[in-house]
């Protein structure tokens, strides 16, 4: 994990930029390449740094900031294996598709106010009239999904995590934002399965970097994201043909990080170290000829 202005500077570097001295639209531009980049890696792997795991309400409702699951098991440990739809039949007993998305936000609005880099919102009573508290809000064209830790009233609520970009007001917003996924299961004949308390392991979306200090969320030196922020950067200034020659680079990078990920052992005894169990005719035989 490497912070936000390490890579920043390193493009700099690369592209030959002064930032004290460029107009302030240029850097900005380098910043929203970067967290481009950041979101294609993080989509390239199931990195074990943006794992999560939750349990989900009977609504089999998602957290708003999944970028895809990786495993679902039931109360008792049960796991569902992926089906394409409502009334498939399967091979397997037990099963998991996506129903029908969130069409209609929990809340919605255009009072919203927040402060740079915060985590207080307020807004002209346009909250949710109950506690939303573990529900996932969307603040105007940031590109952060952000959890809710806590309701106050229909006027005031607390982030998770800061707010990764400039101070709004008047902003619009979305508490359980139109997209959100929700999950079915069935058996294997296609019937409707209600399984409860569906443990759900995801990979969720990082929130965007904003400040210095801010850590990219990802293993080693981050060099795939770097080398993927200068591909866009030449590509946008029209050296197509020097951003096709970082491939590789982009490659060996992403190879590397990969490697730096903690893996689970698989290793197992080899036959030369197996015990082979003695059945029970086995046994009588071997007393009945030794004695003992």
């Amino acid at each position: 994990m490497f912070p936000f202005i390490v890579l920043l500077e390193d493009l700099y570097d690369q592209m030959n930029v002064d930032p004290t001295t460029s107009a302030p639209a240029q850097i900005a531009q380098y910043q929203r390449k970067i967290n481009e980049a950041y979101r294609d890696v993080a989509g390239m792997w199931p990195w074990n740094t943006l794992k999560k795991t939750v349990t989900l309400a009977s609504t089999y409702l998602c957290p708003a900031d999944m970028l895809r699951p990786l495993r679902i098991i039931d109360t008792n440990k049960q796991g569902y294996n992926f089906i394409g739809g409502v009334n498939r039949i399967s091979k397997f007993n037990y099963n998991w598709y996506f129903t029908d998305m969130i069409a209609t936000p929990l809340a919605s609005g255009n009072t919203l106010y927040i402060g740079e880099y915060d985590t207080a919102l307020t807004s002209t009573a346009e909250f949710p009239a109950t506690t939303c508290a573990g529900e996932f809000i969307r603040i105007g064209s940031n590109v952060g999904i952000y959890k809710i830790a806590a309701w106050t009233s229909t006027s005031a609520m607390t982030l998770t995590d800061h707010f990764r970009g400039d101070a709004l007001s008047e902003e619009t917003f979305s508490v359980r934002p139109v997209g959100t996924q929700v999950l079915a299961f069935s058996n294997a004949a296609g019937t409707a399965l209600t399984p409860t308390d569906v443990e759900l392991t995801y990979i969720r979306k990082p929130l965007p970097l904003y400040r210095d200090d801010d850590i990219v969320e990802l293993p080693g030196d981050c060099a795939a994201v770097r080398i993927k922020a200068l591909q866009k950067i030449l590509a946008l200034n029209k050296y197509d043909r020097a951003a096709d020659r970082r491939n590789v680079d982009f490659k060996d990078a992403l190879t590397t990080m990969k490697a730096q990920e903690t893996k689970v052992s698989i290793t197992e005894p080899d036959k030369l170290f197996a015990r082979r169990a003695i059945n029970s005719n086995q046994n009588q035989m071997r007393m009945q000829l030794t004695g003992y």
